[in-house]
């Protein structure tokens, strides 16, 4: 690993964003989310924990609509300048609406299943519906399937997360570093691919790999996947993933989440959330044209089958076809996703899914090497040093399915199962050593084979609320259990030397017989439990531990098969978590968190035992709050991870490994997201990364993750002209994305890159044509700065993407 510094270009960027942050964390309140308690929605008897600050009323009865999950519908506007007064406790969703209004001179009543309507008081009613209720203008707020839900909210701020208890908790209860990546910007920003929408996510590396597949680093390690809170360790790393279209949001805890993943990496975890059917009909289209005949369009029809319904479906597709911005490669993909909801009764909801998604990838480039003597190429962007016959086909499909019912007394029991299936079949032709400076000539491979992986999970718990010492906690019990396949064969072939820059057309498409080949299969099993004791108003402890089981056995398929082989199995291994969040205002909160961090490891010792799995813990303190009446949270944290164990070549035999490795790594984040003011959405986050081997053979003292800069930040923004404006309907966004320097690989000359500090820039302008209709023109890189998303070495180095223009109409009826 490199531990080159960066020029003065570098360190001056490094000081500009450090300075930026502690702005950041200096002048805006340092904030957080909202209490909201959400289960699924009931009846009017079912209860719903609020704990709801003052705040303008609208925003109020808002907040009850997502937390209840409850339409609340008024066709009137609010007294000029209304505040609600503080609502906190456990009750039914009129009843909180009821508490809101006192003193108002506003009424209201419950119109049929799971609605409220409000009364004017200076208007007579003028209809009435079959059961009593005031027939009024169109719904103005409309609760969600759960709490968490972003879809339909307009903001880029999401009231609570799933990711770090299963049920949806408010991101101010949590001691940890979250952020969301919300429908709503998701759609600003045109983020279709996980790759797009990590690359905009606070403390997260996105690293495409060339071949349509990439790789996602935080805090100097992995990123996890969690799919509707289903753990999948290493599930975006290297692998082909759905489009963007069928999820509703990502929610990113960073550091160890092994206290509900099970084994898994001390980066933390992104949990990609599907989109379920909505309680009434929809529409929407996306039509998408832009730079390199880039085209895609995606259409969504959601909306229930029966009157009352209580059957629910939701349809999505969307087709994509592009050329890249380098010559010859392109690639398209389709994806349907289907779900299905019932609800069987008022309490017992049935959710079904399915995903299929078709990608080809041809021809694709892994990109290009560097002249032997350690100089850069300076190719022009466009240079394509593939093979001109080379493919990459994937095929992914997906079931889920979730039972979830509410008890009685509250009490929630949720079952979810999971079935994915990834197939990948390539041949490929790549530059597999440096070019000589002389003759521009490389050494080609050509390679290639077909790789399957399957997974299926279950995951079962309970969750609810009980009394200790006379407050309000929740306790949450659980188990899980995955499988997970993996068959690959290959092969590579020397296709000798050839000009890098007529390669495509020379490099000659040549059988590859298989040379390798292998299989392996694991079970992971584990019970869980977290509970959130509130044992003083202000104060709140989350405990929480695992037990988990864990085995993995492979085989060679080439030449021969070979027995089935295991590898070490961990069983009973116990994974405690504890935190503590203290408010120390209405608005502000502290925090503070340890985490345990538990990796199995293949790696075998000399006298042939396995190793101890990878252990170590996280220690992280922080603030959060909230301001601007609810609208914008913001997020300061610390930590430093200390990872044990790790496998290491043994200094007597290196062909075997011992437990003796040691790193390090610790930073700070700091992050705002929500509403500065009306019409102003915003979201800005800022990294600092400080990564090292402890205790390593060959890497000690180095950075542990070279590829991800010390200082990054990130920012997007987007206003909308209000009513009252000349330019009503105009709406202007604008972005940047800002690293200090880093470096690729370990060693030194052509085994090594290096790149300085830099900085992309991106606009965006949209005009709302009609109440149906949105348009807009979104412009990356604006300044066309040339940098590297993968910094070459001997091979795979990835130029960034030029300036590009991209054309979008929305509908939605």
């Amino acid at each position: 690993m490199a531990g080159r510094a960066g020029g003065a270009k570098g360190r001056n960027l490094g000081r500009l964003m450090a300075t930026t942050a502690l702005l950041m964390a200096g002048v805006i309140p340092v904030a957080a989310q909202q209490d909201a308690k959400a289960s699924r929605p009931g009846v009017s008897a079912s209860a719903y924990r609020f704990d709801i600050p003052a705040k303008p009323l609208a925003a109020a009865i808002a907040d009850v609509g997502a937390v209840s999950g409850w339409r609340i519908a008024y066709g009137f506007s609010l007294p000029a300048g209304s505040r609600s007064a503080p609502l906190s406790g456990t009750m039914s969703a009129p009843e909180a609406i009821g508490r809101l209004l006192a003193g108002t001179g506003i009424s209201y009543r419950v119109a049929g299943n799971q609605s409220i309507v409000l009364s004017d008081p200076k208007q007579p009613a003028t209809a009435a519906g079959a059961d009593g209720a005031t027939a009024l203008a169109p719904i103005v707020v409309q609760g969600q399937q759960t709490g968490a839900t972003t879809e339909g909210s307009g903001s880029y701020r999401a009231e609570s997360v799933t990711i770090a208890g299963k049920i949806p908790v408010p991101i101010r209860e949590i001691p940890n570093s979250v952020s969301v990546i919300t429908r709503q910007r998701i759609a600003d920003q045109n983020l279709n691919t996980v790759e797009d929408t990590l690359r905009q996510t606070t403390g997260v590396t996105a690293t495409p790999y060339g071949d349509g597949t990439s790789y996602f680093n935080a805090r100097g390690y992995n990123l996890d996947a969690q799919y509707d809170g289903m753990p999948v360790p290493g599930g975006v790393q290297y692998l082909a993933q759905f489009d963007m279209s069928i999820y509703d949001r990502v929610e990113i805890l960073r550091g160890p989440a092994g206290l509900l993943q099970g084994s898994g990496s001390p980066a933390g975890a992104a949990n990609f959330v599907r989109r379920m059917p909505l309680d009434h009909f929809a529409v929407s289209t996306d039509t998408q044209i832009g730079s390199w005949n880039f085209k895609r369009q995606t259409v969504d029809v959601t909306g229930p089958f029966n009157s009352d319904g209580t059957a629910r479906g939701r349809l999505i597709v969307t087709g994509q076809d592009r050329d890249f911005f380098y010559d010859d490669a392109g690639e398209w993909h389709g994806t349907a996703y289907g779900a299905l909801q019932f609800d069987l009764t008022d309490k017992t909801t049935l959710s079904l899914s399915g995903a299929y998604q078709k990608q080809r990838f041809s021809p694709f480039d892994y990109g290009q090497s560097r002249y032997t003597d350690g100089s850069y190429l300076n190719a022009p962007r466009s240079a394509f040093f593939g093979a001109d016959w080379s493919y990459n086909n994937f095929e992914t499909s997906e079931l889920y399915a979730n039972l979830k019912h509410e008890f009685d007394n509250g009490w929630t029991s949720n079952t979810t199962l999971m079935y994915r299936d990834m197939r990948n079949d390539s041949t490929y032709a790549y530059m597999y050593d440096g070019v000589d400076p002389a003759t521009n000539e490389a050494a080609y491979a050509v390679q290639g084979g077909p790789i399957h992986k399957q997974w299926f999970g279950i995951d079962t718990n309970v969750s609810g609320s009980f009394d200790f010492l006379g407050h309000e906690s929740q306790l949450l019990l659980g188990a899980n259990y995955a499988y997970r396949t993996s068959r690959s064969e290959g092969g590579f072939v020397d296709a000798g030397v050839f000009n890098i820059y007529s390669a495509p057309s020379t490099v000659p498409e040549l059988d590859v017989p298989y040379a390798f080949g292998d299989q392996s299969r694991s079970n992971e099993s584990g019970v869980y439990g977290q509970t959130r004791l509130k044992l003083l108003d202000p104060l709140t402890v989350v405990l929480g531990g695992r037990f988990s089981f864990y085995s993995n056995e492979n085989r060679s398929l080439v030449p021969t098969t070979t027995d089935w082989a295991s590898d070490p199995s961990v069983n009973g291994k116990f994974t405690p978590y504890a935190g503590v969040v203290y408010d120390l205002t209405d608005n502000y909160s502290v925090y503070a968190s340890y985490s345990d961090i538990f990796q199995p490891q293949t790696e075998t010792t000399v006298a042939g035992g396995g190793l101890q799995p990878r252990v170590g813990e996280q220690y992280e303190v922080g603030v959060k709050g909230v301001f601007l009446d609810g609208g914008l949270t913001a997020t300061l944290a610390a930590f430093n991870i200390n990872d044990n164990h790790r496998a290491v070549a043994d200094p007597s035999n290196p062909l075997y490994s011992v437990s003796a490795g040691k790193a390090r790594s610790r930073g700070i984040e700091a992050e705002v997201t929500g509403e500065v003011f009306t019409g102003l959405n915003l979201t800005a986050g800022y990294t600092y990364l400080q990564t090292k081997f402890l205790s390593d053979p060959d890497y000690q003292g180095l950075v542990l993750d070279p590829e991800e800069p010390r200082h990054t930040f990130k920012l997007w923004s987007k206003y909308t002209f209000q009513d009252d404006s000349s330019l009503d309907g105009v709406s202007l966004g604008a972005g940047m994305r800002a690293y200090s320097s880093s470096d690729r690989g370990a060693g030194t000359g052509i085994d090594v890159g290096h790149q300085g500090g830099y900085a992309v820039f991106d606009a965006q302008v949209g005009y709302k044509i009609n109440d149906h209709a949105e348009a807009s023109l979104m412009v990356k890189n604006i300044f066309d700065r040339t940098y590297f998303d993968r910094i070459p070495t001997r091979y795979f180095g990835i130029y960034g993407e030029p300036r590009s223009f991209m054309v979008s109409l929305k509908t939605h009826w």
